[in-house]
């Protein structure tokens, strides 16, 4: 069964325009999947030249005749829901401005791995990497503690020997 797309001149060469001006991939298959159904290829040939389903060569044929070159753009997606939420970013900036000395760690600033275990103790199940995300988008910077001499002891002289 045969699929027939008819491409004028002028359709081809917005076709071919709008294929070397997008940077989306998805949108470039769609593109690439008409103009190869207008130079007679069957629909199976083209799937499996863009790895595709044949089905969704259909289904870009019918967008295209549908809505032309909008019909072939890319919708907008939604992505995962994040993990750490509104309430998860409050928790961390509020954790993050304590002293972990005060919840019973020997360390002197937070780490990743320590926010973790509280994290965890606090219901949010996360990674590192969903942690260093949440860090900087609250504005948060992590840098190496500056390591100083520790201070003379002002009764140092009193306290020498003779």
């Amino acid at each position: 069964m045969g699929l027939e797309v008819a491409l004028s001149a002028e359709e081809r060469a917005t076709l071919v325009r709008a294929a070397r001006q997008t940077r989306r991939v998805r949108q470039w298959r769609r593109i690439q999947a008409v103009l190869l159904l207008a130079e007679g290829q069957s629909p199976q040939a083209v799937a499996t030249v863009l790895g595709a389903s044949r089905s969704g060569v259909y289904n870009w044929a019918a967008r295209w005749r549908r809505a032309g070159l909008e019909g072939l753009a890319e919708g907008p997606h939604r992505g995962l829901a994040r993990r750490f939420d509104a309430g998860g970013e409050r928790w961390l900036d509020t954790t993050l401005a304590s002293d972990p000395q005060l919840r019973g760690y020997q360390a002197a600033g937070w780490t990743v791995p320590l926010l973790r275990r509280e994290a965890a103790q606090a219901g949010y199940a996360v990674s590192a990497a969903t942690l260093r995300r949440a860090i900087r988008r609250l504005g948060w910077r992590w840098k190496r503690p500056k390591y100083v001499l520790g201070r003379p002891d002002p009764a140092y002289a009193e306290k020498k020997p003779r």
